[in-house]
């Protein structure tokens, strides 16, 4: 099985800058969610959640007047959740290249195996997610979970915060990174996914914003191919990008691929 990642041509260059060989890494920026994911994508995976915690109290039997639906998910004049100080940070992966990208600048896909980035992640303390894009199951996962953390967090009119053994925070994370709605289901996304501490991440401009990210090394056996997209566009691109993998050591004529 193989993953596709979506990068600029800039990205691709900057990503391979330490790069020196078959044994070496590559290094693409796992990005801010808040910044790259819509944000009604992520009040949608958070909405189920809140939607599980009023079943669950219905079947509970819990009063109304204790309920804890109504807590606040984000800090005060936030995007960040509430909770410990760590930000949520991805790299989009999908199993089919997708259309071309419409910008003027041009665009190159990755293919990447999957049982690499798996190892990666176990070696490394990072996440592969499959999104989610049926409600049903999604409430029923989050309903189960809350036969063990619903005691763990607590919410009234002065205070919102957890247990010293509450997961809740975790569910939270679970929301905004795998829920989608169920008109993306073609989309089959995954994420590479890392939790850091604010003060631990990188910064970059880009497109007019300010965007966290933490940078992810790869292994280049990793990668499998290297799709140059609407190659037409850009006649000497494609030999270029032959030269310039060829400079970082890498087979060139197996990786790189017209589409």
């Amino acid at each position: 099985m193989v993953l596709y990642c979506r990068v600029s041509l800039n990205a691709f260059v900057e990503s391979f800058r330490n790069t020196s060989g078959p044994d070496s890494f590559f290094t693409l920026p796992a990005k801010g969610v808040m910044h790259i994911v819509p944000q009604e994508e992520i009040e949608y995976g958070l909405s189920l959640l809140r939607e599980s915690i009023g079943l669950y109290e219905e079947r509970k039997g819990i009063p109304v007047e204790k309920s804890k639906k109504a807590m606040p998910f984000f800090r005060q004049d936030s995007r960040m959740l509430v909770g410990p100080e760590i930000g949520m940070y991805v790299i989009p992966l999908y199993e089919k290249p997708g259309e071309p990208a419409r910008s003027a600048e041009p665009s190159l896909v990755l293919e990447l195996d999957y049982q690499s980035l798996g190892e990666l992640c176990l070696f490394e303390n990072y996440s592969l997610l499959s999104c989610k894009y049926e409600k049903e199951p999604i409430l029923n996962h989050f309903m189960a979970q809350l036969e063990k953390e619903y005691d763990t967090f607590f919410f009234d009119e002065e205070h919102t915060g957890f247990t010293p053994d509450s997961h809740f925070f975790s569910m939270l994370c679970n929301a905004c990174l795998e829920v989608k709605q169920p008109s993306s289901v073609g989309d089959k996304e995954w994420r590479l996914a890392s939790l850091q501490a604010t003060d631990e991440v990188l910064y970059r401009y880009e497109h007019g914003n300010l965007i966290p990210y933490v940078p992810v090394s790869m292994p280049v056996d990793c990668l499998k191919r290297v799709y140059l997209e609407d190659f037409r566009r850009q006649p000497l691109l494609f030999g270029t990008l032959n030269g310039f993998l060829k400079s970082k050591g890498l087979p060139a004529e197996q990786l790189l691929n017209l589409s």
